[in-house]
């Protein structure tokens, strides 16, 4: 038998901490997941184009199901509201913004 290797995506996964932080790019990939809408936007990195996929967040999935594939998005994370049922998570807030 052969050698493992290992397996490397093409995809990063966008997880903002800190208010404020935002991601530019276009949408490639609208694909049903587990827990809703699966997004992938392409972004522009020192120059180099990468994948992004974003978090199954309820309030992002909410914003982003008004855009379609090759929309040109500003996604900003605003913060986050403390669970509505204890134990939860907190819910992570964001603002979606297309281009015309």
């Amino acid at each position: 038998m052969g050698e493992w290797q290992p397996v490397e995506s093409n995809r990063n996964f966008w997880n903002p901490e800190k208010e404020g932080e935002e991601l530019i790019g276009k949408i490639t990939e609208i694909a049903d997941g587990m827990y809703g809408k699966r997004f992938t936007i392409e972004t522009k990195k020192d120059g180099k184009e990468e994948m992004i996929a974003m978090p199954s967040h309820k309030v992002l999935q909410s914003r982003l199901s008004m855009c379609a594939i090759g929309d040109e998005v500003k996604i900003v994370f605003t913060g986050t509201q403390p669970p509505k049922v204890r134990g939860e998570n907190p819910t992570k807030l964001y603002d979606v913004f297309k281009k015309a």
